[in-house]
């Protein structure tokens, strides 16, 4: 079944009739009684370019190229609806909000603002771990060090999971973002504007390593810097279509476990930058240089566990801390993890990932 792209507003959504009282009122172990929706609405920010919408260099990138998803609703006819959008994670808030999707993609930040906002989200597994982010400087800048960012004009995409590692690095030279110039600016205009040298400095993912052959820099990256500065993401949905339909939850997730298990291979590497490349539009040497001496395995994880929870309440505890998120939450309550549990049991790979104790590394691990 063919992708449908919503490059703007999102569809609105098809409700399926006919779910009485007693359903809605029916216990847990009942709940498959209720009647499947007939579309399924996955939203995520646009990472793509030259007329491609992409979730990026994460598992869903990996069903959605492949059409896992189609493959997988098709006998019972039910649509799978891509939305994509050039606001990032406040856009995607927006169509939150207004009840237009089921299911998300999105960096850690972004989802954490949602929820500390009282969006009914949960979080379903990870699809990409310990992603960097890079700092890309006009052509004939002097810019070298994080101090000297200090007076520059840079731009960074508040409210998506950019912000926080940006805040930290600022934070690393004794500066903060009011010692600098901050634009908030899209992706696509950021990139416009720094090849223009409209602006001194953009912040964000290896897209910007295609700017290169135009003379922007890349003088610095978080690359090594520690869990502060790494960014995941994970897919989650909305508690309603958590409760109500649960069992194309379970179907969703097990396809993102395939996917998780294809792109954990080493012997894939070549193949899952080519299919990124591909599925986006961006050359490979964005996915290239961002997962050069990457383990796989680590990065693709689609475990829940205390590694994981314990990185989110980070992020959690971090925006609270840096005023990104005001009201706090019981972030170990938000995660959902039955059902990449059951996915794992499925595919018998139960013991295909190792899991990472609170600070993050493999439990057992000297």
């Amino acid at each position: 079944m063919k992708t449908t792209f919503a490059l703007s507003a999102p569809n609105r959504r098809t409700f399926v009739a006919g779910l009485t009282a007693a359903g809605l009122l029916a216990p847990l172990g009942l709940r498959a009684q209720t009647a499947s929706a007939k579309v399924i609405r996955i939203g995520s920010p646009d990472l793509g370019t030259s007329g491609k919408s992409s979730p990026g260099a994460s598992t869903l990138a990996i069903v959605q190229a492949n059409q896992w998803l189609e493959e997988e609703f098709a006998k019972d006819g039910i649509e799978v609806q891509w939305n994509f959008f050039r606001g990032a994670g406040p856009a995607v808030a927006e169509a939150l909000a207004a009840k237009q999707l089921d299911i998300i993609y999105l960096g850690d930040l972004a989802s954490v603002i949602h929820k500390s906002r009282g969006l009914p989200t949960r979080y379903l597994l990870p699809t990409g771990l310990g992603s960097n982010s890079y700092l890309a400087t006009a052509p004939g800048s002097t810019i070298r060090t994080v101090a000297d960012l200090k007076g520059k004009r840079v731009s960074v995409l508040k409210g998506t999971a950019y912000q926080r590692p940006f805040d930290n690095l600022l934070a690393s030279a004794g500066l903060t973002e009011k010692d600098v110039k901050l634009i908030n600016m899209d992706w696509p205009s950021s990139k416009a504007a720094v090849v223009a040298g409209q602006i001194d400095a953009t912040f964000g993912g290896p897209d910007l390593f295609i700017l290169r052959d135009k003379g922007v820099q890349i003088p610095l990256s978080t690359r090594g810097r520690g869990p502060g500065f790494e960014i995941n993401a994970g897919a989650l949905a909305t508690e309603d279509f958590v409760t109500h339909q649960a069992p194309l939850v379970q179907r969703v997730v097990k396809q993102l476990v395939r996917a998780a298990h294809w792109a954990s291979q080493e012997g894939n590497r070549e193949a899952l930058i080519k299919l990124y490349a591909s599925n986006s539009g961006n050359p490979e040497l964005a996915f290239r240089e961002e997962l050069a001496g990457e383990n796989l395995a680590q990065r693709y994880s689609p475990r829940i566990d205390d590694g994981l929870i314990a990185a989110y309440q980070g992020v959690h505890d971090e925006g609270l801390k840096l005023g990104l998120i005001r009201q706090g939450y019981d972030v170990k309550a938000w995660f959902e993890p039955k059902f990449v549990r059951q996915a794992l049991r499925d595919f018998n790979l139960e013991n295909a990932w190792k899991e990472s104790d609170a600070s993050g590394k493999p439990k057992g691990a000297a």
